[in-house]
């Protein structure tokens, strides 16, 4: 008997969030990392949503999906009250890259079939009965993702002299992650002001941006333990004074030694 195994490429393994929101015009959230996938879906009004060194204005029925660890911030933008629904969960494996490159203009049947599975996801993030419910609502989500994943993200970046010079910043910021560089390094080398990049940073982040630069070698650091590098070497290819030192600056901004980080 004919036989063709199944590729699974990824799968849900369980959910963190999922909620509505309903924002006034002033409405701005402060920027954050977690290792979770994230979406975003605006129902109503408009909203500025950060994703790393990228800006973007969503609308009625734009989604943003923002992949585990993708430094992100939202704020309501134009004058406008968004409304929509935002959801977090946990996967293994590799959803589709298209899913990580822009902003997806749904229609109107797929916001409606969105919007059936966050209601489901709420069930069963509030009800404890319906042991099967988890498993047939993260199935629902993995077809409506592979389907999402092979259609084509739209970029449509704000390309206003203040998002474009703060892409420069945070593109300066992760090429020299290795280093250890301080605010007025990357205003010589973007040839702007201190106090500018700070501008753009609480428009645009939501942080300082020596707060962002941290994050970005905090993350980095990050990678380099999951690929196995141990903290001496970390220290060393990072340009920390010493691998105790490094393991301060990791335990202080993660909770965890990079000892206790490699065993997770």
């Amino acid at each position: 008997m004919f036989f063709k195994p199944i590729t699974h490429h990824f799968s849900i393994t369980g959910f963190y969030s999922a909620f509505a929101f309903s924002w006034d015009e002033h409405y701005q959230f402060h920027g954050e990392s977690h290792d979770l996938w994230e979406i975003v879906l605006v129902t109503s009004g408009k909203v500025e949503a950060t994703e790393d060194e990228k800006v973007y204005t969503l609308e009625k029925n734009n989604m943003l999906l923002h992949a585990p660890m993708e430094f992100h911030r939202i704020a309501s933008t134009e004058n406008t009250t968004p409304s929509g629904l935002i959801m977090t969960f946990g996967t293994v494996g590799a959803l589709p890259e298209e899913l990580k490159k822009g902003i997806f203009v749904l229609s109107e049947p797929d916001k409606q079939e969105y919007e059936a599975i966050v209601k489901k996801i709420m069930q069963f993030l509030e009800e404890t009965g319906n042991t099967y419910l988890g498993q047939e609502v993260a199935n629902q989500l993995c077809a409506f993702l592979i389907r999402l994943g092979s259609e084509t993200a739209e970029r449509r970046l704000d390309n206003s002299p203040a998002a474009t010079e703060y892409r420069r910043v945070v593109s300066a910021m992760t090429h020299g992650v290795f280093e250890n560089l301080t605010l007025a390094d990357f205003a010589k080398e973007c040839n702007i002001s201190v106090s500018y990049i700070k501008q753009l940073f609480k428009k645009y982040a939501g942080l300082s941006p020596k707060a962002y630069y941290t994050h970005l070698r905090v993350r980095h650091a990050a990678r380099l333990l999951d690929e196995g590098h141990s903290a001496t070497e970390i220290a060393d290819k990072m340009n920390f004074s010493s691998p105790n030192y490094f393991s301060v600056f990791f335990k202080k901004h993660t909770g965890s030694a990079p000892s206790e980080y490699k065993r997770k």
